[in-house]
């Protein structure tokens, strides 16, 4: 096959899964197919919901999504 840097971005895309960027994000940037709504129904939400702040809940704040 002539593509050298297929070796090269798919390891990029292993390290960006590896850091727990979802996937449905990756999937949304690459403009592939399933969406993330059809990835997310499949899939389901994780058990462990990082977006959430945990000092927040001790609190009694409003949680609000990290966003970077």
């Amino acid at each position: 096959m002539g593509d050298d840097h297929a070796p090269e971005e798919a390891q990029s895309v292993m390290d960006l899964l590896a850091e727990h960027v979802p996937l449905t994000l990756l999937a949304d940037l690459a403009a592939a197919e399933p969406r993330s709504t059809e990835i997310l129904h499949a899939e389901g939400l994780p058990e462990d919901e990082w977006w959430q702040d945990p000092d927040a809940s001790e609190s009694g704040e409003a949680q609000e999504p990290h966003t970077a």
